[in-house]
């Protein structure tokens, strides 16, 4: 059969001749398809056509396979089912979607600025279903890209042409050390003030550090042996235990201060990180998860002057415990 003939071949066609296959008259196929013996008859018609032979064999109380139409019942069959049951699983994966929304987010976000965005949100819809995913940067887009997520709560270390992103906070990173620690009884801590202590610090290639090293190329900031860790809110426990130093994002910190902990701007230069929500460039989102990002656009106003706030009375603090 030539590609002009198969063109020729429609859905209705196939389910019509599958249907006065199994039944062996038309009058019953008819009735199972909702549809006059006419109108069947015509369907039937234009396959065969299409096919450029009989397929069925009519005789005045029944119907028959022809040769060519016993070849042909066993994948059209087939192909229904198949059909049938793709169609089905949409189905099924459009209504679980209807009142979720799965969100990827990595872990310095997910103690502070994520239960503050679903707090808010669940003001608004308290129907949905939310679905978070933890994990890092990479781990992340990864989840955007391939689709298990709808969205991402992450920031941006390289250009993603396959993603949009919005932005919501500016995350400067701060300095966490013990109270006792020399470097906690200055006002403002500079990042070359670290290199002569034990620094507790994200391995290389991470989305952090990939960021911290950009920005501080040019200043000589790191020991020689730094301690490193997988996920930097690991680091707030070593530091209450006395193992040193760490760099932190301010989205990080703990709520309450710790007693055992003191929290320091880090300038010259001040470095920070774009938390947003990211997405797939040219997917249409669910409406579940087109109206949580308006939702959450709506609040980065908001998002972005508490961290604002939230530095300058750290910035207070550090000025009043180092007098």
């Amino acid at each position: 059969m030539s590609q002009k003939q198969f063109a020729g071949v429609d859905l209705d066609g196939v389910r019509g001749f599958v249907a006065v296959a199994e039944r062996q008259t038309f009058a019953d196929a008819a009735l199972s398809l909702n549809i006059s013996a006419s109108a069947l008859t015509r369907r039937i018609q234009r396959l065969e056509t299409a096919i450029g032979t009989p397929l069925l064999e009519r005789t005045t109380r029944r119907v028959a396979l022809t040769p060519a139409g016993q070849l042909f019942l066993p994948g059209a069959q087939r192909s229904l089912q198949e059909l049938s049951t793709a169609l089905r699983q949409v189905e099924d994966a459009g209504n679980t979607r209807v009142g979720q929304i799965v969100v990827a987010c990595i872990p310095t976000v997910a103690k502070q600025l994520l239960p503050r965005i679903i707090r808010d949100y669940r003001l608004r819809r308290p129907d949905v279903r939310i679905r978070m995913i933890d994990g890092t940067v990479e781990v992340v887009a990864r989840n955007v890209r391939d689709g298990t997520a709808d969205l991402g709560l992450t920031f941006p270390t390289l250009p993603e042409p396959d993603f949009v992103f919005d932005a919501l906070v500016t995350d400067p990173y701060c300095l966490v050390c013990p109270t006792d620690h020399p470097l906690a009884q200055l006002g403002t801590v500079q990042w070359a003030d670290l290199k002569p202590y034990q620094l507790i610090i994200s391995g290389s290639g991470s989305g952090n550090r990939i960021i911290l090293d950009k920005a501080l190329h040019n200043v000589n900031w790191q020991p020689e042996r730094p301690v490193e860790i997988e996920h930097l809110t690991t680091s707030l426990g070593l530091v209450e235990a006395g193992l040193g130093i760490s760099v932190v994002p301010q989205s990080a910190l703990p709520d309450e201060p710790r007693s055992r902990i003191a929290i320091r701007p880090l300038v010259h230069p001040t470095v920070a990180r774009t938390i947003g929500l990211v997405r797939r460039r040219g997917v249409t989102l669910t409406p579940v998860a087109q109206h949580f990002l308006r939702t959450v656009r709506r609040m980065a106003p908001e998002l972005e002057r508490e961290s604002a706030e939230y530095s300058q009375r750290l910035a207070q603090l550090s000025l009043a415990s180092a007098k």
